[in-house]
């Protein structure tokens, strides 16, 4: 399905080089920005991405007894549309969604799936459904001509990306009774491939319920948008989203859109609410948006981008998710 409304702008080159200690924090020992090669490597003229929150890990979230449905509706867009490269998962169980969805996807994908800890402790948090502490985001990226994935530490394709910046923030458990942790919770699961010099990552951010909700996602933001200009510096086209809880008329967003673009720009519709009647322009209308994919200004024009809010019945019904997906669709640039 090609979106609707296209935006294409003159974006910068910026001429490759070596990212190293800038981004050491960020990434840890061992993950830095590649040195970019003297050409940029090819990829398709037009690269599809999907971000849906799909709601599989509490018990309160619907269809959260049938996790193949919900899999089914993501199966269902990339199939239609094979400009689809990378997929954004939040709220799902590894064990039965983010590795089902590598099976269902085939041997063309990459799954990567990061496990949450919970805020402000070492435990990992529990899915209802699977009855294991499996709960998470997942990052998915397709195997394009000349991919060449990186692997981490544990041996892997991709790494984990830890948000330093909310070290000390946190409070055990989340609970502003309880003291503060120098834990670092946060994060996001990464994809890079070198071949293409491509890096995608998909986060989900604190909610409002959490002490100092507020502080933990700007420092969160804070290291994500580091993570995009490092990466661009280091010669890579970005791509980053997720559920950040924040809502996009908020300031706090604003850091974000230095070096990066926002895939639906033009009407910014919610991905909590009620589907509008009428959401040509809507702009957040009865609803919240708290949903992203941002693509860096480097290498990147937008073709087009929307809020999802056509699927299957069960999907218009909203019997699958309390969010909807996010779409959009870029062409090298």
């Amino acid at each position: 399905m090609e979106l609707r409304t296209a935006r294409r702008g003159v974006l910068r080159r910026v001429q490759a080089m070596v990212i190293a200690v800038a981004a050491a924090v960020a990434f840890g020992p061992s993950i830095v920005p590649a040195e970019a090669a003297e050409e940029v490597q090819s990829v398709p003229d037009r690269v599809a991405v999907l971000s849906w929150n799909i709601c599989g890990t509490a018990s309160q979230c619907p269809s959260r007894e049938n996790p193949s449905a919900k899999l089914d509706e993501i199966v269902d867009i990339v199939e239609a549309d094979p400009g689809y490269a990378v997929i954004m998962l939040q709220e799902a169980c590894k064990s039965i969604h983010s590795d089902k969805l590598a099976e269902r996807l085939g041997d063309g994908w990459v799954v990567r799936h990061r496990t949450a800890k919970i805020v402000g402790t070492a435990r990992d948090v529990g899915c209802s459904m699977s009855g294991k502490a499996d709960a998470g985001v997942a990052i998915a990226m397709k195997k394009l001509p000349g991919s060449d994935f990186v692997t981490g530490p544990d041996g892997r394709p991709g790494w984990d990306l830890t948000f330093t910046s909310t070290r000390g923030l946190e409070h055990v458990e989340g609970k502003d009774d309880l003291p503060k942790t120098n834990y670092t919770t946060q994060g996001a699961p990464c994809l890079q491939d070198q071949g293409n010099k491509l890096l995608a990552c998909t986060s989900h951010f604190v909610h409002g319920g959490v002490a100092d909700a507020d502080e933990i996602q700007d420092a969160s933001l804070k290291d994500f948008h580091r993570t995009t200009v490092d990466w661009q510096n280091g010669g890579y086209r970005t791509i980053v989203g997720g559920d950040f809880n924040i809502k996009v008329q908020d300031d706090d967003i604003d850091p974000m859109y230095d070096g990066n673009f926002e895939a639906d720009s033009n009407d910014k519709c919610n991905t909590t609410g009620p589907r509008p009647s009428w959401y040509i322009g809507c702009r957040n209308s009865f609803g919240s948006k708290l949903d992203y994919i941002f693509f860096g200004d480097r290498g990147w024009g937008l073709r087009g981008g929307d809020v999802r809010y056509d699927g299957s019945d069960a999907y218009e019904d909203r019997e699958l998710s309390d969010h909807w997906g996010i779409t959009a669709a870029v062409s090298p640039s």
